[in-house]
């Protein structure tokens, strides 16, 4: 099969990588890097890349696209077009990047916290000072800049990072939306013509840099997953969505985050609409088979997806001033060790190519060719096993044995708030059977 990959996200390669040993001819295109247009380095040696997507569409039998933020506009031709294209167009997207489109189709089939809108950072100071209690900020409408999410402790805080962000003359409405205590849980599962896949994905993320979830939000720094059958929460808060999506004609990996209150209510917080990263790749490291089949089976309405149903726990494994950016000099072209044939089916190369490093080689260093990094996310390291326990211990261990001249990143306590959460969510009904 033909497969072309249109990574905005820049963390296609394994995917990529894992369809090209499964016998597939890959195309990989990334945007050049911001600033210098030049090509990114990301995959080369590894793939075949390429410099412009459209020529590529017209052969391609599957088309594979990561993101849904950038080049909709590009893309919606294509989807218009019928071309196989697995992925969010620009209709779907809206689910995701409108907040306010998200929160309205929620409103159909659910329950959502109360929240109000704001255009105006001194209306919403005001409001939070005569509510006198903490809210949880998030941008509203098309703005896509998750950076101006926050989630505060106190009302004074809050008041604190609107006034920053005013000072700082940031543009864009915003909500302004009730807190509630609770345990965090998500539920997502592949869509497509034919519906829902019938393997449901529970999993838990992870967002900030350090352990205890302390320091800067970097998107994501681990998950813990599994697939399932049956999940109380999917048919509480995403089932419902199947008509919606149909509608939209999407086709791909739907998620729904959700905070399940201390009176075991269900609150769904915002829907993904795309591949999460690194979840994906733990999605990989779960599925079973050929790895692109099940995507065009799904894009032409049949359900063939078949998964592993232990539990896999992934780490994410970075360099430098991760998550900031760095500059190229600082983070591309350091020797990747510890790729072996016991480690390489548990790791997930992100940003990294072949290059020349020096290595030892019976007493002598000289110049390799060996993979190398190619930016400051470098993998995802992962383990599998009947308990959470267990798949921590067995993404750990790839973990130690992974490493690079620079210093790694990467937090040591990814999946450990189950051992306190999974109890509390099972007295409600979630997660079961899921152990510790």
């Amino acid at each position: 099969m033909k497969v072309l990959v249109i990574d905005q996200d820049k963390c296609g390669l394994a995917f990529s990588m894992r369809a090209q040993e499964a016998g597939h001819k890959v195309e990989l295109w990334m945007p050049p890097e911001k600033g210098t247009g030049k090509k990114c380095p990301i995959g080369e040696g590894l793939v075949p890349r390429i410099t412009n997507f459209k020529p590529s569409m017209t052969r391609a039998d599957l088309i594979v696209v990561t993101e849904n933020s950038r080049y909709g506009g590009d893309l919606e031709p294509f989807f218009k077009a019928g071309y196989p294209i697995f992925g969010c167009n620009l209709a779907s997207a809206q689910l995701e990047l409108d907040r306010g489109v998200g929160q309205e189709v929620l409103k159909k089939y659910t329950k959502v916290l109360d929240y109000k809108v704001f255009s105006s950072y001194d209306k919403g100071i005001a409001y939070v000072k005569a509510e006198g209690k903490p809210f949880v900020s998030k941008p509203w409408g098309g703005d896509s800049d998750k950076s101006r999410s926050y989630v505060p402790k106190r009302a004074d805080d809050l008041v604190a990072r609107l006034e920053n962000w005013k000072a700082l003359k940031l543009k864009g409405d915003f909500m302004l939306q009730e807190m509630v205590d609770g345990f965090e849980m998500a539920v997502g599962a592949w869509f497509g013509p034919g519906g829902w896949s019938s393997w449901i994905n529970e999993n838990w993320e992870e967002k900030r840099l350090m352990a205890g979830a302390l320091g800067p939000n970097t998107g994501e720094m681990g998950t813990s997953m599994r697939y399932v059958k049956k999940s109380k929460l999917f048919k509480e808060v995403l089932e419902p969505a199947g008509d919606i999506l149909k509608k939209l004609g999407y086709v791909g990996y739907v998620d729904m985050n959700c905070i399940v209150d201390t009176e075991g209510t269900p609150w769904p917080l915002e829907f993904t609409m795309r591949f999460g990263w690194p979840h994906f790749n733990l999605c990989m490291e779960l599925h079973q088979g050929d790895p692109v089949e099940w995507m065009a089976d799904l894009l032409e309405g049949r359900d063939s997806l078949k998964v592993s149903e232990d539990i896999c726990v992934g780490v994410v494994m970075a360099l430098g001033s991760f998550p900031l950016n760095d500059p190229p000099e600082e983070v591309e072209g350091w020797a990747i060790h510890g790729l072996t044939s016991k480690t390489l089916p548990h790791v997930y190369l992100q940003h990294a190519m072949m290059g020349v490093a020096p290595i030892e080689d019976s007493g002598k260093i000289k110049p390799t060719e060996v993979i190398c990094t190619a930016g400051n996310y470098a993998l995802v390291a992962c383990g599998t096993g009947a308990t959470v326990r267990k798949a921590a211990k067995g993404a750990y261990k790839v973990v130690e044995d992974i490493g690079w001249a620079p210093h790694k990143i990467y937090r040591v306590d990814i999946s450990q708030h189950l051992e306190d959460d999974l109890p509390c969510l099972q007295d409600f009904g979630y997660a079961e059977g899921m152990v510790y």
